[in-house]
């Protein structure tokens, strides 16, 4: 557009050659603050380049093998993810507000992008491939968030690749779990916190950030203050308020759309006859049978931590320790406190899920790297300008100071070059053959036969009682009458309604033994498995396809 004249006070439009000109500008331009942008960042864009290759081989090889199905919440959030896509619901079963769908919506556009459940060898796998990818986005951002923080690109790649090849991280991050999509919304909303600008629209991209991370898993609530305490650190007084309200705004207005649907679906409150955002929250937090102690050597809670101990001894270990003279660092200081929170979380009485050290491994990577960064001092840089005349200060007791911080200066040098050499002399025996195992062992193998062989073997007719991790495959494949999850039999009134006769009327069971504690939970399932032979066995009976023998005439004629 032109500028008006006085004859014509409207803007011409453009004609054909000055808009062809005005977009060969604006091309120009935009071109050149590239290649500006990427001259200024190259020496961090080739180390990153250099980095990612490292974690991309490692996590993406094998990644649907290792770890095996060992959790049936991969299946549940692939089953949740296939009803959305597919059904258009949010569950599969009754949706009853354990979490937000956030994160298997997420799951769901990338299945639908890629074609995912139709193409991949199985559901899990899938959603696999997304946690890939969300753990390539975790690697740049926390990468950032390091040098945001003041640590130097050096030790900003050591965390990234500690973060990355810890086996925790091989194990808990290759698996399609929440907990990996949150923590990815949650570095991206302390970069925003962090960032040199201070403006209005990073505090905004910071709540919006964080609220995605709430769809996501609600437990990441718990770093809400930290990243209050960053982005305060951090603010321009001049815009301080503005940005306060912008945060504020985003964060409570997204968040605030959870509540919103279960209003609109006459679940925000507990009432007869439906599920309830009230009585989640309430269970989530209070009614929830607690995990024991993690100093009780018989509890759940000790077994889960005794667990990540198992899989990596140093990392979680090491970010606790550095995190506490950190906290007398300024700019490192929100960081080690959230390390030290959830530290203290584990101890407390209630229920610590598996995963749970997923969200802890970012912050213990960066104690780490930050504390070696913190003692190294910093490389003598050339001064500019004229040389500096001799002053009053710069007589032989100068020379002495001098003398006394270099030395101090080598022997920080020296603290940091024992402990990176102590440290890869122990934790390098310990991950390389964790990391191998994580590149050649197929556990997932027992699950996929048993899949194949069922849709081989078993009439199509059946009614079949299986877990989540198979039950998204059966239905892709066409098995009707559809799959039942093992725990809706039991606790989902509207399944348990068709089946008038109790276990009598289910014709095969698809899975492993659950525990003791799981079978008092499930009775119907329990005399299922009572009253069954094995028609075929996987992985050293990890997983069992049985058939159901009811002993008398009573319920299915058919099965007399």
């Amino acid at each position: 557009m032109t500028a008006p004249d006085a004859a014509n006070p409207y803007p011409r439009p453009l004609g054909p050659q000055t808009a062809v000109t005005w977009i060969a500008a604006r091309a120009g331009e935009l071109t050149g603050r590239l290649v500006g942008w990427v001259g200024v960042r190259r020496r961090s864009l080739l180390l990153l380049a250099v980095l990612l290759t490292v974690v991309a081989v490692l996590h993406g090889y094998n990644f649907d093998g290792w770890p095996g199905r060992v959790t049936d919440d991969e299946g549940t959030y692939a089953a949740q993810a296939y009803s959305m896509q597919y059904w258009n619901r949010i569950a599969h079963y009754t949706y009853w507000y354990d979490h937000p769908f956030g994160g298997w919506l997420l799951i769901a556009i990338y299945t639908k992008i890629t074609d995912g459940f139709n193409r991949a060898p199985t559901a899990v796998t899938a959603a696999r491939e997304l946690m890939f990818g969300v753990h390539l986005v975790s690697c740049v951002l926390l990468y950032r968030f390091g040098r945001l923080l003041g640590l130097r690109r050096f030790f900003a790649g050591l965390a990234l690749l500690v973060f990355s090849l810890s086996p925790l991280a091989l194990w808990y991050q290759r698996m399609a779990f929440l907990d990996n999509i949150a923590v990815m919304w949650l570095l991206a909303a302390l970069v925003c916190a962090a960032s040199p600008r201070r403006s209005v629209a990073a505090a905004a991209f910071a709540g919006i950030f964080m609220a995605f991370a709430f769809w996501s898993k609600e437990t990441v609530l718990l770093f809400l203050p930290g990243l209050y305490v960053l982005l305060r650190q951090n603010r321009d007084p001049r815009n301080w308020r503005f940005v306060r309200r912008n945060f504020m705004g985003c964060l409570i207005g997204v968040c605030g759309i959870y509540i919103l649907y279960a209003a609109a679906k006459n679940e925000l409150f507990e009432g007869p006859g439906h599920v309830s955002l009230e009585w989640a929250i309430r269970w989530q937090l209070f009614d929830r049978a607690p995990s024991g102690s993690v100093l009780d050597t018989g509890s759940d809670t000790y077994h889960v931590v005794r667990s990540w101990l198992d899989l990596d001894p140093y990392l979680v270990l090491a970010g606790i320790a550095a995190a506490v003279p950190l906290l007398a660092l300024r700019r490192l200081r929100v960081v080690a406190g959230l390390l030290l929170l959830q530290f203290a979380f584990v101890f407390r009485n209630g229920y610590l899920p598996n995963p749970y050290v997923t969200a802890m491994l970012p912050f213990a990577a960066l104690c780490v790297a930050g504390l070696l960064d913190a003692v190294l001092p910093s490389g003598a840089r050339p001064r500019r300008g004229p040389p500096r005349h001799a002053g009053p200060g710069s007589g032989p007791g100068a020379g002495v100071g001098a003398t006394a911080a270099m030395i101090v200066n080598g022997l920080r040098c020296l603290v940091v070059l024992v402990a990176l050499s102590v440290a890869a002399a122990t934790v390098i025996p310990d991950w390389t053959p964790k990391i191998r195992t994580a590149l050649t062992q197929d556990a997932s193998a027992p699950s996929r036969e048993a899949t194949r062989w069922f849709l081989a073997n078993v009439p199509p007719e059946g009614i079949v009682i299986t877990d989540d991790i198979a039950w998204t495959d059966l239905t892709i494949a066409g098995r009707r009458p559809l799959p039942v999850w093992f725990y809706k039999l039991d606790l989902d009134p509207q399944v348990r309604g068709r089946f008038p006769h109790g276990w009598r009327d289910v014709d095969y069971l698809m899975m492993g033994k659950p525990p003791d504690s799981v079978l008092a939970e499930v009775p119907l399932v329990a005399e299922a498995l009572r009253h069954s032979v094995v028609l075929k066995s996987f992985g050293d009976g990890e997983i069992e396809i049985r058939r159901v023998i009811v002993p008398d005439c009573r319920g299915r004629p058919d099965r007399c």
